[in-house]
C-alpha cells in the first residue's frame, strides 16, 4: 500500500541524483519512498516495485526498466539490496535523513545493519544486482553452458532441502577445510565483491551447504562455478543466488533455465543421430556436452 512521504528541495540539487543517467531513476527511487514500510524496507522483487511505482505505464519494457533503475540506485549507494529470513529485501539508504515519519509502524523486515548484527545470518549485502556500467557487466561475461550437469542425480533440493525427515548432517568442526568447497565457496564471494557487494564471511553454514551440493547432489566443482557466475549474469538471479545455501535450493532452476536459454539462442541444426555414450566416463560426457 502506498504511503504518504515528503521530498525536501535539496533532493533536486544533490549530486548524487544528478549524476544518475536516466530520469527514471530519479523516479523510481522517489517512487520506492511510497513502496518501502516505516522503516525504509520492502521485498526486492520488481514486479511488485513496478506495479507499485509504475501501475499506470504501458511500455512493454517497464519491467526490465524498472531493474535497470534498481541497479542504478544500488551503483549510486541510494538502496542496499540484501536478503534475511530467505526473502531479498530493499532498503532505501539513510532513510532516517530522507523521512520523518510520525508514528511508524512496527516493521516487517530489519534493516541492513541490523541482519549484520544477528548472529546465525548472512552479512550485510549491498546488492543483488551487477550494475550495468560496472567493469564486469554480465554482457561481457561467456555465455553459460546448455546445463549444468546432467539430469540424474537432482537429489531432493526442490522438495524443500530443509525438510526434517531428512536431516543433513553437518561437517566436523575439527575437520581439515576442503579445497574443493573453499573454491565454490570463494568464487560465490568474489563474484558478489565484482558486483559491489562487501566481501562476505564465509562461515561454516556456508561449507556445509557447499559440502552438500558436491557431495550429496553430485555437482562437480565446475558446474557449481558456472551455474554462480551464470545466475550473476541473469538480471533476475543475480538477486537470489548470494549465498552457498540458496545456490543448493535453486541449482535445478538455474541448470534448467540456462539450457533452455542456450537452446532458444541456438541456430536449428540438422538432424543427426543420438551419440552413444553409455559406455563413456562422466569426464569424457561433461567435455563433449561442453560442461
Amino acid at each position: 500500500m502506498a504511503r504518504i512521504r515528503s521530498i525536501k528541495p535539496e533532493f533536486f540539487t544533490s549530486l548524487t541524483i544528478a549524476d544518475l543517467k536516466e530520469l527514471s531513476a530519479r523516479l523510481t527511487f522517489i517512487g520506492l519512498w511510497t513502496y518501502v514500510d516505516d522503516n525504509g524496507v520492502g521485498l526486492a522483487d520488481p514486479r511488485l516495485i513496478r506495479a507499485a511505482i509504475w501501475p499506470l505505464e504501458e511500455s512493454p519494457d517497464i519491467l526490465q526498466r524498472t531493474r535497470e533503475d534498481i541497479q542504478s540506485l544500488q551503483a549510486a549507494r541510494l538502496v542496499t539490496l540484501y536478503e534475511a529470513s530467505g526473502k531479498a529485501l530493499i532498503a532505501v539508504s539513510n532513510w532516517s535523513e530522507h523521512q520523518k515519519v510520525s508514528h511508524p509502524r512496527k516493521p516487517r523486515y530489519p534493516r541492513p545493519e541490523e541482519v549484520q548484527t544477528q548472529p546465525g545470518t548472512p552479512p550485510d549485502q549491498d546488492s543483488f544486482n551487477t550494475p550495468e556500467d560496472s567493469g564486469n557487466s554480465p554482457e561481457n561475461r561467456q555465455s553459460p553452458p546448455e546445463t549444468f550437469r546432467p539430469e540424474q542425480g537432482s537429489g531432493s533440493r526442490e522438495q524443500g532441502a530443509g525438510n526434517s525427515g531428512d536431516a543433513e548432517p553437518s561437517a566436523s568442526a575439527d575437520a581439515p577445510p576442503r579445497a574443493d568447497v573453499e573454491r565454490v565457496c570463494k568464487h560465490l564471494a568474489d563474484v558478489l565483491v565484482k558486483s559491489g557487494s562487501k566481501k562476505p564471511t564465509i562461515t561454516p553454514k556456508w561449507r556445509d551447504a557447499a559440502r552438500l551440493l558436491l557431495d550429496r547432489d553430485k555437482v562437480t566443482v565446475e558446474q557449481a562455478l558456472t551455474a554462480i557466475d551464470w545466475a550473476h549474469a541473469n538480471s533476475f538471479w543475480q538477486a537470489h543466488i548470494l549465498t552457498p545455501m540458496k545456490l543448493r535450493e535453486k541449482y535445478d532452476q538455474l541448470r534448467r533455465q540456462a539450457a533452455g536459454e542456450q537452446r532458444r539462442n541456438q541456430p536449428a541444426a540438422p538432424q543427426t543421430a543420438p551419440r552413444d555414450m553409455s559406455d563413456w566416463t562422466d569426464e569424457e560426457k561433461n567435455s563433449a556436452l561442453n560442461f
